[in-house]
């Protein structure tokens, strides 16, 4: 045995020197008698000598100049089979099997050559049109980027299952035109969804006993790329002698998009577009454009930036210090007009670095305002139907609007109204004027017939306007003026019932059994018709000290004396940790006899503040302490301390406990606690004052309804994501609070983000011993409304060490080893082998070379235990 392991030792010194570049320039060999002492226990292992791989389909994860394409499954072809599109003209093949070299358009050494397709490139951005021969490519031929894009290349890391693609950026179309292609966009699965929202509450006090109820629920169809929806509640009282129940219908709307013209069809109960016209309840159809489907770089508005680079150069844009844009650029003039929407205003800082390391910087001011639109990007809307509001007539009616941009940052935009009893036109302008703000005005006619048979014209004028003052730390969000002419009516009010009254017909009552006092701001009066109305936002930094913000509006009517203004302002700061609000409101609606104000305070600190370590926002429970104060119109003065903080590995139990007083209502308190669980959420709390003791409780969730069964979840979305892993129970979502699949190996992750990339992830680290996934993490891109299914491989069964010997011998080193459950390994020494996601009893097959006394066949059983062992060890010859 010394003799053997000397010789070993021997010849692995040997090949090390004679590797050596001063001893030899020859290709380095690797002897497989290094790794046992018999060549005949060694597997094929020529492959390994130049370090390359086995041809086959790998799931490997596509970057596209640095940035994630996606994760796929992609077809890898040995270099030697693959050829130039010149050597296969004169019918050459291209062999690098003599040399440890692969193309220069393949930077690794695996020996692999990533199949791609025309059409996987056209997919990835790249203008194939500019490239004769990749135009020419048959469709589904497997292709090397490289081979016709020059400079092009690919580079497979195979330990981490990554593909780089480097595509020089003059071969790509614009980003902003491939961000998310609409071949990826998935429409969802065929399911049937429900949501719902229940709560109640027991009410004990002077008053007696009173019981409240409350359901919402949502529920729906998918089918392919139309959503059924539907919205209904049931409410129910009991006390007081009194007993009522009531199942009330909101509405039903069938719902697709239309991808061609980025669009969204929707056909039922639901609301206008707000861009031109107020909005309001409407039952018919309609068409109208979603931004959403635009990438990031057109949405909203942005400033097209011009400028000269004198040689290829780096343009980099900031906003506030933050770089919100980079991009390279040939030598002249330059426009970037695919800027990412920034905020509603402020100052972008330029820089051009040239070639030459010297450095330009210019300002480029803007603002921007709702009707804004990038140039030749428009926005338009039309409806078709009745007017659909409790307290209304149901007049038939047709809206459309169009907004267009335009050269130089200016938006025309534009709408029409068209009724039996009104008709209105409205036309208007905005524009991006630069260190003088953003600007919009427009001016609406309309001819209106009222309930009481009066028939008036008039004409309402608008003007909107934002800027920011980065200097001053100063924003008008949004300032606004309006007025309208004696005659000017809108369609809502066209389509009253009566010319005075409440809007809001309730017959709700409260905790005490006492009916609800009506709002002053659901009054109104046709006879003193609205006149003028101006409105601001306005917010100021100031400095590290923290933001003032003040937001408010008057409104003012014909034939009437009476105003209505609204004004909400405050200051907000940190020290530390430590947060604190002062905020003010005022309201006095039109009749109303005396305003309401309120002056408010809140403080907020975090526990730990007080512990010896200090404040983290990394512990993983937090707790706070606040405290608030508020006066009332009444002169009112209450206190309220709460403590409250979240609980469970999942920080998915949330707790609270307060106690307030009051000199005039006396002594109050609450304790709560809300879960949110895989199955759905629930809470429940008690409350008690001076007038009566409360005992609420609330319940929360969806079920969906599926080809692969029933799953149960938290409340649903708009857009909901199927966690698919069958067989794999109680594994948690990444980034998911409370959420894991259930029994079956299903979950939901509600509010998928809409025609962008969502990445979910599972934490295979919580995987029971008999299963195991092929890959933890899956990308979808679900269009508006969709249940789309994220799918996750899973091989249930037991992970095994099993040592395989043939002819009395352990298995040669490098033997591939595959069985009847699609579990494949590679034999190690000893012949051991490590295989997962096996049955009971099975076949297993075994490969070490290409003739046929080099491979084998062997049965295997596994004896089942409870629990089951992390690992199994078997013995079994194969023959």
């Amino acid at each position: 045995m010394g003799k053997q392991n000397s010789i070993i030792i021997f010849r692995y010194l040997w090949t090390v020197i004679s590797a050596l570049p001063f001893f030899s320039h020859a290709a380095l060999h690797f002897d497989p008698e290094m790794l046992s002492g018999y060549n005949d226990n060694i597997a094929d292992l020529s492959r390994f000598e130049k370090a390359t791989q086995p041809a086959g389909e790998y799931s490997v994860d596509i970057y596209l100049n640095g940035k994630f394409l996606a994760a796929k499954s992609l077809n890898f072809t040995a270099v030697q089979e693959a050829s130039s599109p010149d050597e296969e003209a004169k019918g050459e093949l291209r062999n690098t099997s003599s040399e440890n070299a692969s193309p220069s358009h393949i930077h690794d050494h695996t020996g692999l050559m990533a199949c791609l397709t025309k059409e996987n490139l056209i997919w990835m951005g790249v203008n194939v049109s500019h490239f004769d021969g990749l135009a020419n490519t048959p469709a589904g031929k497997c292709i090397s980027p490289g081979e016709y894009v020059p400079q092009a290349f690919t580079a497979f890391d195979f330990q981490k299952m990554r593909l780089d693609i480097s595509i020089p950026q003059a071969a790509l179309k614009r980003l902003s035109n491939v961000s998310i292609p609409t071949e990826k966009w998935d429409e969802g699965i065929t399911a049937a969804l429900f949501s719902y929202q229940l709560s109640g509450a027991e009410n004990r006090g002077s008053f007696g006993t009173t019981r409240s109820n409350y359901l919402n629920l949502t529920s729906g169809f998918n089918f392919g790329p139309w959503r059924l929806r539907d919205n209904s509640n049931w409410n129910m009282y009991q006390g007081n002698s009194e007993s009522r129940s009531q199942w009330v219908h909101q509405n039903t709307y069938v719902q697709r998009t239309i991808i061609p013209l980025k669009s969204e069809l929707t056909m039922g109960d639901s609301t206008t577009d707000s861009d031109v016209f107020d909005a309001f309840s409407f039952r018919g159809l309609q068409i109208s454009r979603d931004d959403s489907m635009y990438p990031d770089t057109l949405r909203g508005f942005a400033p097209e930036i011009h400028g000269t680079a004198y040689s290829n150069a780096k343009v980099t844009i900031r906003e506030h210090g933050n770089v919100v844009y980079n991009t390279y650029v040939a030598a002249g003039a330059f426009v970037i007009d695919d800027l990412f929407p920034v905020s509603s205003g402020g100052d972008l800082e330029v820089t051009v670095t040239e070639a030459n390391g010297s450095v330009r910087v210019f300002t480029v001011p803007f603002s921007s305002l709702p009707v804004l639109q990038r140039q030749g990007h428009t926005r338009f809307g039309v409806t078709a139907g009745r007017y659909n509001r409790s307290g209304y007539e149901s007049p038939a009616f047709v809206q459309g609007h169009l907004l267009w941009g335009l050269p130089h940052a200016i938006t025309a935009y534009g709408g029409t109204q068209i009724a039996s009893d009104y008709q209105s036109i409205a036309v208007g302008a905005g524009i991006n004027m630069g260190n003088w703000g953003a600007l919009s005005a427009d001016i609406t006619q309309a001819d209106s017939t009222l309930s009481d048979g009066s028939r008036h014209d008039g004409q309402s004028v608008r003007f909107l306007y934002a800027r920011s003052l980065l200097m001053t730390g100063t924003t008008f969000q949004l300032a606004g003026y309006r007025y309208s002419t004696k005659g000017f009516h809108t369609f809502d009010e066209s389509a009253l019932k009566r010319m005075s009254g409440w809007l809001y017909d309730t017959d709700s009552l409260d905790a005490s059994g006492k009916p609800v006092k009506e709002k002053w701001s659901g009054y109104y009066n046709l006879y003193g018709n609205k006149r003028e109305r101006i409105q601001a936002n306005i917010s100021q930094r100031i400095g590290k000290f923290g933001q003032l913000y003040l937001s408010g509006s008057r409104q003012n009517y014909w034939n009437d004396s009476a105003t209505a203004t609204s004004l909400q302002t405050g200051f907000s700061s940190a020290v530390g940790h430590v947060s604190y609000t002062l905020s003010y409101s005022y309201s006095r609606m039109s009749g109303q006899p005396k305003a309401d104000r309120a002056l408010y305070f809140s403080l907020t600190v975090p526990l730990d503040v007080f512990s010896p370590h200090g404040s983290s926002k990394d512990d993983a429970h937090q707790a706070w302490v606040t405290y608030n104060a508020n006066r009332d119109s009444e002169g009112k003065l209450t206190h309220q301390m709460d403590i409250s903080g979240t609980a469970l590995e999942a920080n998915n139990l949330d707790w609270s406990v307060s106690q307030g007083y009051g000199k005039q209502d006396g002594n109050s308190g609450d304790v709560a606690l809300g879960y949110r669980g895989t199955y759905g959420d629930a809470s429940v709390g008690y409350g008690y004052s001076a007038d009566y003791k409360q005992i609420r409780y609330g319940a929360s969730g969806g079920v969906v309804l599926h080809s692969g069964g029933i799953t149960l979840s938290e409340p649903l979305g708009a857009t909901n994501i199927l966690v698919a892993a069958p067989g794999a129970s109680g594994v948690p979502v990444d980034n998911q609070n409370g959420i894991s699949t259930d029994w079956r190996g299903y979950s939901v992750i509600p509010y998928a983000n809409t025609y962008h990339e969502n990445r979910v992830s599972l934490d295979i680290s919580r995987l029971d011993n008999s299963t195991d996934i092929d890959d933890a993490v899956d990308y979808v891109v679900p269009t508006k409304g969709a249940l789309v299914r994220a799918n996750f491989a899973t091989h249930s069964g037991s992970r095994v060490l099993m040592t395989l010997t043939h002819a009395g011998k352990p298995l040669p080193l490098g033997t591939t080893v595959s069985t009847s459950d699609n579990s494949v390994g590679m034999v190690g020494e000893e012949g051991q082998v490590y295989l997962t996601g096996l049955h009971p009893q099975g076949n297993i097959k075994a490969k070490w070379g290409l003739g046929a006394d080099q491979q084998c066949a062997a049965k295997y059983n596994i004896e089942v235990k409870s629990p089951q062992p992390p690992l199994i060890l078997i013995a079994e010859t194969c023959y």
